[in-house]
């Protein structure tokens, strides 16, 4: 993987495809490689830059990383990296989750490196029911999957990030501080994708997002559960081809 360097230590990532730049940011436990096959679907007309978040699989493990200011370190992070991958010019980026909310934090930074931003089951805040989602997560993980993990990120560090995650969680749903301080000043044209059946994200939280950003649209279904891209991969991505062709130009 390659890293570029940013003011909380390096982030890796890796890319594929040709074309334009679009960036994918995965969710939290996740990582880039984990997500190969979702940026596939982009490859043919974009270079996919695919990256790890701060503590995630190969960038860096900021040791002051676990506080409510996660989010807001990974949005620098992010946002020193686009500031050094694409000085002169701005790029679509696509965040799921915890990489949504990254993303939309790195807006708050450097507006004009972010062309727009796809936003995939992300939280504004963090309610009772993303604890509680984030806790039962936690004990009632399979030993496959714990197992998947603990490669992903390494056999070591692997429960530190685990229990890490959790203990933001815990403190944001305690605090109620907004996840992204700036949202109400990101003009960025936003495609956002809501499950009613998203046991991490109300589905509230989705309408409250449109209505809050100006260029929002906002893309319910009432079914979908938590990460709207696997649901119906086809679907999202000719849904998000076609925002991207409908961008000014």
């Amino acid at each position: 993987m390659e890293t570029v360097d940013t003011r909380h230590g390096h982030l890796a990532y890796i890319h594929t495809g040709h074309g334009t730049p679009f960036v994918l940011l995965h969710g939290n436990t996740m990582t880039a490689s984990s997500q190969e096959r979702l940026a596939q679907r982009f490859a043919d007309s974009h270079t996919v830059y695919s990256f790890d978040l701060l503590g995630h699989g190969h960038s860096a493990h900021p040791a002051y990383l676990f506080r409510e200011e996660y989010f807001s370190m990974q949005g620098e992070s992010l946002a020193d990296a686009l500031t050094r991958l694409f000085p002169k010019q701005a790029v679509p980026v696509f965040g799921m989750s915890a990489g949504g909310v990254s993303a939309m934090n790195a807006a708050c930074h450097v507006p004009e490196r972010i062309a727009a931003l796809i936003l995939d089951s992300v939280f504004a805040y963090a309610g009772p029911e993303t604890l509680a989602a984030h806790r039962d997560s936690v004990a009632n993980m399979s030993a496959t999957w714990d197992t998947y993990l603990a490669k992903q990120h390494g056999a070591e560090w692997w429960p530190t990030l685990n229990a890490g995650l959790l203990h933001v969680i815990e403190l944001l749903e305690a605090s109620r501080r907004p996840v992204v301080p700036c949202l109400a000043n990101i003009t960025i044209p936003t495609l956002i994708f809501q499950g009613g059946q998203d046991p991490f994200v109300a589905a509230e939280q989705g309408t409250l997002l449109a209505e809050t950003l100006p260029k929002a649209r906002l893309i319910f279904d009432a079914e979908c559960g938590h990460i709207f891209a696997w649901r119906d991969p086809a679907g999202f991505r000719e849904t998000v081809r076609q925002f991207l062709h409908d961008l000014p130009s």
